[in-house]
């Protein structure tokens, strides 16, 4: 007789601050990990080893633009504070969705906001990798209980197509693609005597650049501009825009959310490589620093 299947890795469900996370498609890490210490002992050549201290990996989610109160918040308030502390839980069920075990963590600051490539050939559903380092975790037995009704919903609202893009004033609707770009806070951990997990602090936050693939019926306003800023002279603070990123249902008129953008100006301005006989596009490149991000998605329905 075959063995009952009992256990899967697709039945899970993640909590951010009592609210389900809805859409999650992966989660990953708070695995336990040691500090090895070595000592090299006189004519022995064999190296002892011992634990010095040990700590909680970092957590990664992967989660739909519908990602419910609890992420939405934690992400908003970090872009908006450099910072946000969170509690959380993650739970990993059997088969039949019953409660198996359960990690709880405390204190946990995010790292990292990963946006996918935004690209207008692209027929992929977008997610954000969201990167978390938290300061303690606690591991415990499940109760048996059923997840199956808090599990988010199959995501068919955004695509990685459907997007525009505002940039000041200049024209956008012909921005056929942005790179993938990742928000990061960085942590500094504090390792107190007379306890095995450190505390965790924020250290810096470095907003990213952007990365902008543009048609060339769009070249002459956008050349001007970066004549003026490199040429010209015109980047002080006063010279710099913002705008935004936003993120479209599937009629490409609803806003699911957005990116605000604050103090941009150009990093560089250039065209693609030339080609002899190519029926590509023609496009030309533009990378954008920003100072600023604010994070604002919508409440999404499945």
């Amino acid at each position: 007789m075959a063995e009952q299947r009992t256990y899967t890795g697709g039945r899970f469900q993640l909590d951010i601050a009592g609210y389900n996370v809805a859409y999650l498609k992966k989660f990953s890490g708070l695995a336990m990990e040691a500090d090895i210490a070595t000592n090299d002992l006189g004519t022995d050549n064999q190296q002892k080893k011992h634990v010095a201290n040990f700590k909680w990996t970092g957590g990664k989610a992967t989660v739909g633009i519908g990602m419910g109160k609890g992420m939405n918040d934690w992400i908003a308030q970090s872009f908006s504070k450099g910072h946000a502390s969170k509690d959380g839980q993650f739970t990993s069920a059997d088969f039949d969705y019953r409660a198996q075990s359960k990690i709880e963590f405390y204190s946990a600051l995010i790292t990292g906001v990963t946006v996918p490539k935004l690209s207008g050939d692209s027929k992929d559903a977008a997610y954000f990798d969201i990167e978390f380092e938290p300061e303690r975790v606690k591991w415990s037995k499940g109760g048996g209980e059923i997840i199956q009704g808090k599990l988010g919903q199959k995501q068919k609202q955004w695509l990685c197509s459907n997007f525009r893009i505002e940039v000041g004033k200049l024209p956008t609707t012909r921005v056929a693609s942005i790179d993938s770009f990742t928000w990061k806070c960085a942590i500094a951990p504090d390792q107190l005597g007379g306890f095995n997990e450190s505390t965790k602090h924020p250290a810096k936050v470095t907003t990213p650049d952007l990365k902008l693939a543009i048609s060339y019926a769009d070249h002459q306003a956008w050349a001007d501009w970066a004549y003026s800023w490199f040429i010209g002279g015109n980047r002080k603070e006063s010279d710099e825009v913002d705008g935004a990123i936003i993120f479209l249902g599937p009629n490409l008129k609803d806003e699911l959310g957005r990116i605000d953008l604050k103090h941009i100006g150009i990093k560089k301005f250039s065209d693609d490589d030339a080609e002899a006989n190519s029926e590509k596009i023609k496009r030309f490149n533009v990378e954008l620093y920003c100072e600023k991000m604010v994070f604002n998605m919508k409440e999404v329905d499945a």
